[in-house]
């Protein structure tokens, strides 16, 4: 354990440095390193891998709770069946949700929740809900980290999710894509991500520095969190870099309200009176941008969502997004 914890004073923020006490950083070594020789999936992996991306007490600048023993206990009998890592992250992605009981929502206490604060609440931001898998997935040895985006190019708001490491780095979210990793609606907005703006980049965190910072949009002038650029990752991962809308083209993004909650309900784009595209909006629990774009010409005539026999005009923005709520009412 004296190079895990050689590892961890070498590389942790100077304020945990002046703040923490040994006994947490010493219990989470022992735990790391238990669950190291547990799972064969951590025994085999390089010791720069399980350093940087397993044996980490933290992740942002969350609250330093202890967080290990409980997930570990929490999610060794979903793994204990597994064979391989990549079973594994499918089991505990899957099996998460249900064990720990937290949604997302943004009536959550802060942004940067621990896993034992989000547990307590039962509710995170996207950023919380990232903590908590991340730190479920290193609770049994498997690497992980937090990626995200500070400002998407086509549309206000910012992104947390989380990337595991399996060989290569992969991505996935509380709320796993039925199509497994490396898919979900956060793709095609990363997709847009601008090399020449750093704002729009695609950051994956790093204990040890980097020379990079990950961007907290809850504190923009941090500079605890080492970070990497994975913006071309996430073109490749789109198959090719997108370009902004022209000014000819906007693009409506669509949700649907009951009793002040969103709801899964079959959509309707109507554009001069033809039907233009059928989409599904998402439920309550995913994120607020989760939702079904159509692009729409500007000079295509009038444009009418259609909901439940609802029917709302919209008026379109050249070149950008816009968002479109329908309320179902009481």
């Amino acid at each position: 354990s004296e190079y895990a914890a050689a590892f961890l004073i070498a590389t942790m923020p100077r304020s945990d440095l002046q703040k923490l006490n040994p006994a947490f950083v010493q219990e989470n070594i022992q735990l790391a390193l238990a669950a190291r020789q547990e799972f064969s999936w951590a025994k085999e992996l390089e010791e720069w891998r399980f350093l940087n991306d397993v044996l980490p007490y933290a992740v942002l600048d969350e609250d330093r709770d202890s967080w290990r023993a409980d997930l570990l206990a929490k999610l060794r009998p979903v793994v204990a069946k597994c064979k391989t890592r990549r079973e594994a992250i499918l089991a505990v992605n899957a099996a998460l949700r249900d064990i720990v009981k937290v949604e997302y929502n943004t009536k959550r206490r802060a942004p940067n929740q621990s896993p034992p604060d989000s547990i307590r609440q039962g509710v995170a931001s996207c950023t919380g809900l990232s903590i908590l898998l991340c730190d479920a997935f290193r609770a049994v040895g498997i690497p992980a980290r937090i990626a995200g985006v500070p400002t998407w190019v086509t549309v206000e708001g910012n992104h947390n999710w989380v990337e595991v490491w399996d060989g290569e780095w992969m991505f996935t979210e509380y709320y796993p894509d039925k199509k497994g990793l490396n898919h979900g609606w956060l793709l095609e907005r990363a997709s847009y991500a601008d090399p020449a703006r750093t704002e729009t980049w695609v950051y994956a965190t790093s204990w040890a520095p980097t020379g990079l910072y990950f961007p907290l949009v809850w504190n923009l002038n941090s500079r605890t969190v080492a970070a990497v650029n994975r913006t071309t990752a996430y073109h490749a991962y789109a198959g090719g870099r997108k370009y902004a809308l022209t000014q000819q083209e906007c693009v409506l993004g669509l949700r649907v309200f009951k009793e002040g909650k969103r709801v899964p309900t079959t959509v309707t784009v109507m554009q001069g009176g033809k039907s233009l595209a059928t989409v599904k909006t998402a439920d309550d629990t995913q994120d607020m941008m989760d939702v079904p774009w159509v692009k729409v010409r500007m000079d295509g005539g009038a444009i009418t969502v259609v909901a439940n026999s609802k029917e709302v005009p919209v008026t379109p923005k050249a070149g950008a997004e816009v968002v479109v709520d329908v309320d179902l009412g009481p």
